[in-house]
This record gives C-alpha cells, sequence and structure tokens, in this order.
C-alpha cells in the first residue's frame, strides 16, 4: 500500500487554516493535513522533517527561516499561502491544489489500466498562452511514460498554437494543411488507420501532431462523427505499435454539445479553468454537466489567474471566503 503524503499548513488562524484542510482533503484525498503555529513549530522544528509539503504564510514565518531549521536531506516542498504580488492576498485553495499537484505529479496523464494506448482530452476554457503551458508541460511529462505522442488540436486554426521563434521545421518536415484533406478523406471514408502517419508531422516538444487546416474553420466545421473516425484511426494506428502511447485532444471553441461529445469517448479528462468561473453560474452547470458525461478515468481542475483590480485582504473573514469559493 503506498504511503499517504503528508501536508503541514503553518499559519496561526485556525479558522483560515481549518477551512483549508477540509477544501485540500477534498480535492487531494491522498494527502494528510495537518496545522501548526509558529510557535509549535519554533518549539519543535523536527516537525517539518517528517513532512512532504509545507504551506506557509509568509507574514508569520519566511521561506529563508523554513530552510535553516531544515536538513538538505530531508527538504520539504515549501509553498507560500499567501501572492507574491502586492496586496498580498491569499492563494485561491484550487491554486494551492494546482501546486501540490504539480510538485507530486498528480497531476500528470495516468497510463491507461486496459491498454497500451491512453486517450486525454483537455477542454480549454483560458487563454491561448495558459492553455499551451498546461498542454507542453503534459506532454513533456508523458516522455518519460509514452513511447509514442499524438497531439490533436480541435477548434479553429487561428486558436491554434504558433511555433517556437527558434524552432525551424526542415524542408521534409515542413507545415502542411494536410489535417484539411486527412478529413475531407474520412468524409469519403477512404481512410485506413495506415494511412494516419502520413499526416503527421514533429512537434518542438517531441510529439507528433496533425498539420493546421487549409481554412481556420475546417475542423470545427467537420461533423463530430468525422472527428470521432479520425480519433478511432489514430487509436488504431498507435495500437498497432505494441507499445505506450498517448493520443491527447486539445479543444478550445467548441460548443458544450460537441465537448461532450467528445467526453464519452476518450478516457482522461482535463478542463482548464480560470479563477472567476464561480462567478459564472451557467457556466458552472454547463462543465458540471461535462463532468456527468465523463465516463473516463478522472478529472482534474487546472486553475489559472487572470489579472483583475487588486484588493485589500488579509482579515479572516476575507481569507475564509477566498477558501469558501471553491467548495
Amino acid at each position: 500500500m503506498q504511503t499517504k503524503k503528508t501536508l503541514c499548513i503553518i499559519d496561526s488562524d485556525v479558522c483560515f487554516s481549518s477551512l483549508l484542510i477540509s477544501r485540500l482533503q477534498k480535492f487531494l484525498p491522498d494527502i494528510v493535513a495537518f496545522q501548526i503555529s509558529r510557535n509549535i513549530f519554533e518549539e519543535r522544528p523536527s516537525l517539518l522533517l517528517d513532512n512532504h509539503f509545507v504551506l506557509y504564510n509568509q507574514n508569520e514565518i519566511s521561506e529563508e527561516q523554513l530552510i535553516k531549521r531544515c536538513s538538505p536531506t530531508r527538504m520539504p516542498v515549501l509553498i507560500p499561502l499567501l501572492r507574491s504580488t502586492p496586496p498580498h492576498q491569499p492563494k485561491d485553495v484550487l491554486m494551492l491544489v494546482h501546486e501540490v499537484e504539480a510538485k507530486c505529479g498528480l497531476g500528470r496523464i495516468p497510463p491507461s489500466p486496459n491498454s497500451s494506448v491512453q486517450t486525454c482530452l483537455v477542454l480549454s476554457f483560458v487563454s491561448k498562452e495558459e492553455r499551451e503551458k498546461h498542454v507542453i508541460r503534459q506532454i513533456k511529462q508523458s516522455r518519460r511514460h509514452f513511447k509514442n505522442i499524438i497531439r490533436l488540436d480541435v477548434m479553429p486554426g487561428i486558436l491554434m498554437a504558433e511555433d517556437p521563434e527558434v524552432y525551424t521545421p526542415s524542408e521534409e518536415n515542413r507545415r502542411t494543411e494536410g489535417i484539411s484533406e486527412l478529413l475531407h478523406r474520412l468524409r469519403l471514408r477512404s481512410v485506413s488507420f495506415s494511412d494516419i502517419p502520413g499526416y503527421l508531422e514533429p512537434d518542438p516538444y517531441g510529439d507528433l501532431r496533425f498539420g493546421k487546416p487549409l481554412h481556420s474553420d475546417d475542423i470545427i466545421r467537420a461533423h463530430s462523427h468525422t472527428i470521432l473516425t479520425l480519433i478511432s484511426r489514430t487509436v488504431r494506428y498507435l495500437n498497432d505499435l505494441h507499445e505506450p502511447s498517448l493520443l491527447i485532444v486539445v479543444a478550445d471553441g467548441l460548443s458544450f454539445t460537441r465537448m461532450r461529445t467528445l467526453c464519452r469517448n476518450l478516457s482522461h479528462l482535463e478542463i482548464l479553468t480560470p479563477f472567476y468561473l464561480e462567478k459564472d453560474y451557467m457556466l458552472c452547470d454547463e462543465i458540471d454537466q461535462l463532468q456527468k458525461a465523463h465516463d473516463g478515468t478522472s478529472h482534474l481542475d487546472y486553475p489559472y489567474e487572470i489579472p483583475k483590480k487588486p484588493f485589500h485582504s488579509g482579515t479572516r473573514k476575507e481569507r475564509s471566503m477566498t477558501l469558501s469559493r471553491s467548495s
């Protein structure tokens, strides 16, 4: 049996810490969390050495003070409770969850328990820049576990990411609009799984992807059945390789009807959401329906911070409200 990871919260506000612990246990059931005050910590600094994570209030204790009391060979992961930019308000609990997940690998795409091929659907409600940060990180991490990785973008061409400036494809690997031709052939039912490699091109991050469409709306105008056929043909091709493989489908700018269709046909689901999401009740309800329509392995929320007007915080009431938003 795998030992649960422990998380220590250094904050003198008992109400805030208790509420934070209950929220963390909701999103991270495999984490055991508890709270200590700075006074207790100073009396028994060895408490830190037995923890995997330490969430600390920078107004009460600094990172330098924590490092001095830790052993170089037994250093917990230190995560600040307050944001680094003024007015240094408390982080949203989902931001803390994301940081913990990123540090211990909980947010990585798992191998499929039933097949050599895993399929992952990323539904994005954030900016293109934030979406790409997440997808690229997932692809780089997945290279440790999957021999072959194919990325399929189901979105308008204008939302697709550009190559980094330092990347220049060779002549034989030049960018094409092959996805438009492939979708046309799929509509005519003239594509076999063995044809898939001819429409793939190398990505700068170590995966393979389909070329951009000839017209921006070529993909989103395609019938859902055509997209699902493309997915099934690609999975069949990866299955034929008999190696651990991953198909990651990134969806952006689609209707919720099409999102639900994709959810029902891909195993692992990730939903990228901004912090202001809880204010949009209709959007929250639609996302809840997406989760209910998904029968796969898991659902992950990755919150991203949207710049907004700063407001003063620091009182216990305001800190509790920050946590309550994510309940």
